[in-house]
C-alpha cells in the first residue's frame, strides 16, 4: 500500500511540473565543412500540427513553414537555405529604441519571405522594434554555414553568432547568464550529445531531439531537421523518430501552395500520441 501511494505521488508530482512548464521548445544548428543543419523539437498542447507550402513569387522566396491550426508560422526553411524557428522565453524585459519603427505581422513569415542570409536577418532586426522579442527569442541558420540567436538580454538587442561547430537554443536568455551557468537541463543534454561528436549528421540532430523531447501535457508534437545546403527537411510526428517524412522543398515547391495536416503525413498514429489525445479529450468524448 505503501508502494503505490509514494508511486502515485510521483506521478501527480511530474503531472504538476509538466502542466507548469509550457516553455520548452529545442533547437540545434550545427556546421561543418559543406554540412549545415538546423534541428527543432515544437513543444505544445495543440495536437492540431500543419505544414504549409509556399511557392515563390515575384518579392518573396519559396518556403515550407510549420505550426498550429491557427495559421500561425512557429518556424521554417526558405529556397535560400534559411532556417528560423522561435523559443518561447518569461518577460525579457524589452523595451522600444526611441526612433525605430514597430514591426507589424509574422515577423518568422517575413524572414523566411525576403531573407537569404543570417546577416540579411541580423540587418532586419536592427531596423524595427520587436515586441516579440519581450517574450521569445529566435535562432536563425543559412546555406552558407551561418547561425545565430537573437534575443533582448541586458537591456538590448543581441545577435550571438555561433562559435564552434554547433549552437543550441532553449527556453532562456542566454546573455543574461555566464556560459557554463545555463539553468536548463535540455541545453546542457544537447551539448553534452554535440560536444562528444566529432562529425555532424542527420543522425547527430536526431539523437539530440530524441533525447532533449518532451511528453505528458505538453509533449513534442513535431520535430524537424533542415538540410539547408540541400534545401531537404526530415520531419517527425509526436517525438516518434523512427519514421522521416522528407520533403524536397524545390520538388514541393513544383507542386504549389498545399496545406498538410502534419499527423496525415505518417504511416501510424503512435500510442504515445493516443495517450495524450486520451489526456487531453474533453468529457463526455467518445476518443478510445
Amino acid at each position: 500500500m505503501k508502494r503505490i501511494v509514494i508511486v502515485t505521488f510521483i506521478l501527480v508530482f511530474l503531472l504538476f511540473i509538466s502542466a507548469g512548464s509550457t516553455l520548452a521548445c529545442t533547437m540545434v544548428m550545427v556546421a561543418k565543412g559543406d554540412v549545415m543543419l538546423a534541428g527543432n523539437n515544437e513543444d505544445w498542447k495543440d495536437p492540431d500540427t500543419k505544414m504549409w507550402i509556399y511557392p515563390a513569387t515575384k518579392d518573396k522566396y519559396g518556403r515550407v513553414c510549420f505550426g498550429f491550426g491557427n495559421g500561425y508560422t512557429q518556424g521554417g526553411m526558405n529556397d535560400q537555405g534559411l532556417f528560423i524557428d522561435a523559443n518561447a522565453l518569461s518577460h525579457t524585459g524589452w523595451k522600444p529604441a526611441p526612433g525605430k519603427p514597430t514591426f507589424q505581422g509574422n515577423l518568422m513569415d517575413h524572414i523566411l519571405e525576403h531573407c537569404a542570409t543570417v546577416n540579411e536577418a541580423i540587418a532586419f532586426f536592427k531596423k524595427y522594434n520587436f515586441p516579440s522579442l519581450a517574450r521569445a527569442k529566435f535562432p536563425i541558420a543559412d546555406a552558407r554555414g551561418e547561425s545565430m540567436v537573437v534575443e533582448w538580454g541586458h537591456g538590448k538587442l543581441q545577435c550571438i553568432k555561433r562559435t564552434g561547430m554547433y549552437q543550441v537554443s532553449t527556453n532562456f536568455v542566454q546573455t543574461n547568464y555566464k556560459p557554463g551557468d545555463y539553468p536548463c537541463v535540455r541545453y546542457k543534454i544537447s551539448e553534452k550529445i554535440l560536444r562528444a561528436a566529432k562529425e555532424v549528421s542527420i543522425g547527430l540532430v536526431r539523437s539530440v531531439l530524441s533525447a532533449t523531447h518532451s511528453e505528458l501535457r505538453y509533449p513534442t508534437l513535431y520535430s524537424n531537421i533542415c538540410d539547408l545546403k540541400n534545401k531537404i527537411v526530415y520531419l517527425y510526428n509526436f517525438h516518434n523518430f523512427e519514421e522521416a517524412y522528407v520533403i524536397d522543398l524545390a520538388k514541393e515547391l513544383k507542386k504549389g501552395g498545399k496545406t498538410y495536416d502534419i499527423p496525415s503525413l505518417f504511416l501510424v498514429k503512435t500510442q504515445a500520441a493516443r495517450l495524450f489525445e486520451r489526456l487531453t479529450s474533453k468529457p463526455g468524448s467518445n476518443e478510445r
